[in-house]
Parts: C-alpha cells; sequence; structure tokens
C-alpha cells in the first residue's frame, strides 16, 4: 500500500514539477548504489512538500519506496494529516527525549530494511537558506554503521508565491551525491557508538557534504 502510494504521487507531483518548477535532478546515477536500509540526509527543508519531492526526483516505483520519514510527533496529532503521513509511513518522533531515544523508531525500521529519511535541520526554513544541522542522522548511521545518502534541495520555498508559479519563476533542484559511510572516516560504527563528539564530527561531515552539492 505505501508503495503504491509513492507511485501514485510521483505520477502526479513529477510532471507538475517539470512543467511548473523547472525541474532539475543532479546526481540520478547515485541511486543506483543506494541500497536499503539507508539513511538519507536532507537539506534545506523549505516546504511541507519536500519529502515527497525528493521521492518524485527518484525513478519511478524506486527501490528505496517506501521512504519512511523522522516526523515530529505533534504532526500526529492533527486529525486529518496523522492518516496521511502515516499512510505514506511517517513515523513520529518526540522532542526533548535524548538523542538515544529519538533515534530508536528509525533503528527499529532499518533491521526491518527500511529506507529511513531524515531532514537535518529539523525545522522548516521559509528562506531556503541552509542552517545548522542536527545529529539525528550520524546518531543513527553510528549506531547502525548504515551508510548516510547526502541529499540537497533546493527552491522549494518559492512554491509558496502563486506570481512565480503562474509565470514558471520556479526552479527546483534535487542533488544525491554518493553514500557516506561513518567507518571511512575512521568513526565507531557500532550500537554502544553513541558518543556526543563522533556524532558531532560525524553530523559536520553530513552537512560538508550537502553544502558541496548544494553550491555546485
Amino acid at each position: 500500500m505505501k508503495n503504491l502510494l509513492w507511485n501514485i504521487t510521483w505520477l502526479i507531483l513529477r510532471p507538475l514539477l517539470v512543467v511548473f518548477c523547472r525541474f532539475r535532478i543532479k546526481g540520478a546515477k547515485n541511486i543506483k548504489e543506494f541500497k536499503k536500509p539507508c539513511i538519507l540526509a536532507i537539506a534545506t527543508h523549505s516546504h511541507i512538500l519536500d519529502s515527497y519531492i525528493v521521492g518524485a526526483a527518484m525513478p519511478y516505483n524506486c527501490h528505496l519506496y517506501p521512504i519512511r520519514y523522522m516526523t515530529k510527533d505533534s504532526f500526529f496529532k492533527i486529525p486529518i494529516i496523522k492518516y496521511i503521513i502515516g499512510a505514506y509511513g511517517a513515523f513520529p518522533v518526540a522532542r526533548g527525549i535524548g538523542i538515544e531515544k529519538s533515534i530508536k523508531p528509525a533503528t527499529e525500521l532499518t533491521k526491518c530494511g527500511e529506507t529511513v529519511g531524515i531532514f537535518l535541520e529539523g525545522k522548516i526554513s521559509k528562506k531556503g537558506e541552509i542552517r545548522e544541522g542536527k545529529p539525528g542522522a550520524a546518531a543513527l548511521a553510528l549506531a547502525t554503521g548504515l551508510p548516510v545518502v547526502p541529499v540537497a534541495l533546493q527552491g522549494t520555498h518559492q512554491i509558496r508565491n502563486p506570481l512565480k508559479f503562474l509565470f514558471l519563476q520556479r526552479k527546483i533542484i534535487v542533488s544525491f551525491g554518493k553514500p557516506i559511510f561513518a567507518q571511512d572516516f575512521k568513526l565507531p560504527s557500532n550500537p554502544k557508538s553513541g558518543n556526543k563528539k563522533a556524532i558531532g564530527k560525524f553530523t559536520k561531515i553530513i552537512m560538508d557534504k550537502i553544502k558541496q552539492l548544494y553550491f555546485a
């Protein structure tokens, strides 16, 4: 059911993005290297449709579907929204419970072979600028040993402007980098590796990779 929803969304959203947003996809060839389970680390987060735009940038019926997005638990308290995002596979994460507890649901999903998507900045950036990355993706990678796929998302903040929509002035770019492993940077990778220093270092590495994609 979840894969079907992602495919239907692709069929609707992809043509709209191409026609109205001059949709560009960079690093599409890298997607073949992404194997489940993996962690999609995405920045910048500028619109509520970002999750589905990243999915629309992938091939139809992509082997990574469904993308299980880590989502703020308050969205699951909104009657209609909670059913929609739940149907796509999003899962709730509470704030202020500590990094180990917050990544536990994601860890369990990866054990089942699922793709987990995380917006690194944690909040929506209304102007589309890159902000400081949060430790979720790095902590999950260190705890599971899974590869992190850096994804740069540009231009989705413009969707809010109806004039740019009507005059085809929007430009949305999704850039996929090659998967990276914590082990390649001599960082620990095991269930007991949740130390702050390693998490902070790998978070910076991930954000630097995304910035390289963003400004390329």
